[in-house]
């Protein structure tokens, strides 16, 4: 199954500037549920390869990577970043999760 999801480039280098990734880096983007303060889901990430499966999207020289049970999730949604707020301009959104 093939998902959309649009990765902004300001966001990939907003984590190669805050959370020292680099280019190069495999990254996997997944659901964590209990968010701070809200008990609900969003949306977590870290080091990793890529398995066979995994939905992989390449932005400014690092793979984000998803698993299928993942999917349901990312698909349809984007991933920004927001300068004017630091290290904490990072956004995700959905319209198919409303």
């Amino acid at each position: 199954m093939k998902i959309e999801l649009r990765i902004q480039p300001e966001f990939a280098l907003a984590y190669q500037r805050y959370a020292d990734f680099r280019p190069g880096d495999t990254l996997r983007l997944y659901v964590r549920t209990g968010g701070p303060g809200t008990g609900g889901l969003f949306y977590a990430i870290e080091k990793d390869e890529q398995l066979a499966n995994d939905a992989a999207f390449e932005v400014e020289g690092m793979t984000f990577v998803i698993r299928p049970q993942d999917f349901w999730y990312f698909d349809g949604g984007a991933l920004t970043y927001d300068k004017r707020y630091g290290e904490y301009g990072f956004f995700f959104s959905n319209p198919r999760l409303d």
